[in-house]
């Protein structure tokens, strides 16, 4: 689908102007705070130069509830703007739109302290070196811990310039494809949680890279696992069962208590997961699943604007309320339902009893003639929805569509599939290929590596699966421009934009909810370079991308 594109440069002249027209939903959202937020560039890093005042980096995204609890309590309060104001300079990010240097400084955080997370906050060196960094805080700990930063750093300046400087990096360690998969036989016997499904965790994400490499390991010791998990996802509360699609994961371990964002990423994979094990293991409601999926990201995260999907949509709903858009009440179920829907529901979900949400109960299907109608009259409740519209998580929709196709021969997915991919071959061949598009299609930031190896990967998989060489000619102009613009000195760097020293990256990267841009772009090659905290699970990918 063509449009006219106009573009939104990746930074501007700081001052809250700038975030009140700004793309990306979440900046905007932070335009009326009385903090002198700066939007990140060379600008930024200069001005704490020029003042000699340490960075203060606050990372988040638009569906992050916890990004959201931390700007009204904090963001808005006078005393910690004018702690920021006065002692930092203090920079808003997108961890959507910024990728490469939210994952530094959350893997600095999470070397140092253990853990990690959203709202991120990195406090830097006016040189650019990490020194401190927390996540959410509450009010008056986060004043707390902006008084004793700004006293650290007026009275020890030079000394914490010192103990910032990064330690050289050891030297890369490499590992053969068949090695790795000796580690990951050997390391999920104790990984996999056979009860429950998934992995075993306090909370359950559904690991999609894993599971998917998994599925093309084709190990038939882990059909059981493998099916198990999968029936769980479906069927308890990491699924909307009333909008359809996944959350991003559950707090306990279970698959009971969702965290309520959604997440393109998550229901483009969980999509092809769901189409390639109905096949495998003869499936028909993992076919459903799928298909209702994708119809999900039809319907409320699809643009006809840009002829691309949005990237995501929020934990609160319009009061604020976590869960708001999912959560029902006794009383609005009986509002809402006719007198036989809820004398049904009553009894299914035991409205009788103690409802196992604060604010009431989370909708599964029941077992009567009646669940269709019932569930059509629970999803009229808006969602929030971030419309920047990220071209790596749309890159993975294409996949979706390409097995939801080979599954069924369903002519619309091939035609989505085909649109999606044209679509994003013409913005990555840009001279400035953009990170995203808002819904007026305008260009945001630049593109990343993950960008173009998740376009590249899923063209690949059009020419082997459909048999045309048209997209294996595709693939190779893109992988040929990402080779020119982040191949650099024999290093595949994620992106062109790397403002921080140290911030260039060494090994290749993990898998985290997303598969490895490096396995992809290194699908080639026999080894792997990974590093000190060897997990082999989170390199599953790299068994999975394979051209050689």
């Amino acid at each position: 689908m063509a449009c006219a594109f106009t573009w939104l440069p990746a930074t501007h002249a700081f001052a809250n102007n700038a975030l009140t027209s700004h793309p990306s939903a979440y900046i905007a959202l932070h335009a009326d705070d009385p903090i002198n937020w700066h939007l990140w560039g060379p600008e930024a890093i200069q001005l704490a130069q020029e003042q000699q005042k340490p960075l203060f980096i606050s990372s988040g995204y638009f569906a992050c509830h916890w990004c959201h609890v931390m700007h009204q309590e904090n963001y808005k309060d006078g005393l910690v703007a004018e702690l920021l104001n006065q002692h930092f300079i203090s920079v808003k990010i997108d961890r959507e739109l910024l990728p490469d240097l939210d994952d530094y400084l959350l893997n600095r955080l999470r070397a140092a302290t253990g853990a990690a997370g959203w709202p991120l906050h990195g406090i830097l060196t006016p040189e650019g070196h990490l020194f401190s960094g927390f996540v959410y805080q509450p009010r008056d700990t986060l004043l707390q811990t902006l008084l004793l930063l700004n006293q650290w750093w007026r009275e020890d300046a030079e000394h914490i310039r010192t103990l910032s400087r990064p330690a050289t990096q050891a030297n890369e360690a490499l590992m053969s494809r068949h090695t790795l998969l000796e580690s990951l036989n050997g390391q999920l016997p104790d990984l996999l949680d056979t009860f429950e499904g998934g992995i075993n965790q306090t909370q359950k994400f559904p690991h999609s890279p894993l599971l998917l490499s998994l599925l093309k390991k084709g190990a038939e010791d882990l059909d059981e696992w493998l099916e198990i998990t999968l029936e769980q996802m479906q069927q308890e509360h990491l699924r909307d069962h009333v909008h359809q699609g996944f959350f991003r994961y559950t707090v306990d371990p279970n698959w009971q208590e969702p965290h309520f964002e959604k997440m393109l990423y998550d229901n483009a994979q969980l999509a092809e997961l769901f189409f390639i094990a109905g096949q495998r293991f003869q499936r028909d409601d993992f076919i459903v699943t799928a298909n209702e999926t994708l119809a999900y990201v039809e319907r409320e995260l699809f643009s006809p604007i840009t002829g691309l999907a949005k990237s995501s949509q929020s934990a609160i709903d319009e009061q604020g309320i976590d869960g708001g858009r999912y959560i029902w009440s006794r009383t609005q179920l009986a509002e809402t339902l006719t007198a036989e829907q809820f004398a049904i529901a009553n009894q299914a979900w035991q409205l009788d009893g103690p409802a196992p949400f604060e604010t009431g109960w989370l909708p599964k299907p029941i077992a009567a003639p009646e669940w269709p109608a019932i569930r059509e009259a629970l999803a009229h409740r808006p969602a929030i929805t971030d419309d920047k519209q990220l071209l790596s998580w749309n890159g993975l929709l294409i996949r979706s569509y390409l097995h939801g196709f080979l599954a069924s021969e369903n002519p619309t997915y091939y035609h989505r599939m085909i649109s999606l991919a044209d679509r994003l071959q013409q913005l990555l061949q840009l001279p400035q290929p953009p990170r995203a598009l808002n819904n007026q299609g305008q260009l945001v930031e630049y593109a990343t590596l993950e960008d173009f190896a998740y376009t590249i990967s899923a063209l690949d998989d059009m020419a082997y699966y459909l048999d045309d060489d048209y997209w294996l000619e595709q693939a190779k102009t893109l992988r040929a421009r990402a080779q020119q613009l982040f191949f650099i000195n024999s290093q595949w760097h994620t992106s062109t934009q790397a403002l921080l020293p140290g911030q260039s990256r060494y090994f290749d990267l993990i898998d985290l909810a997303t598969p490895s841009s490096t396995a992809i772009m290194r699908c080639a090659e026999p080894q792997i370079a990974y590093s000190n905290d060897f997990q082999p699970w989170q390199y599953a990918s790299y068994l999975r991308y394979r051209c050689d």
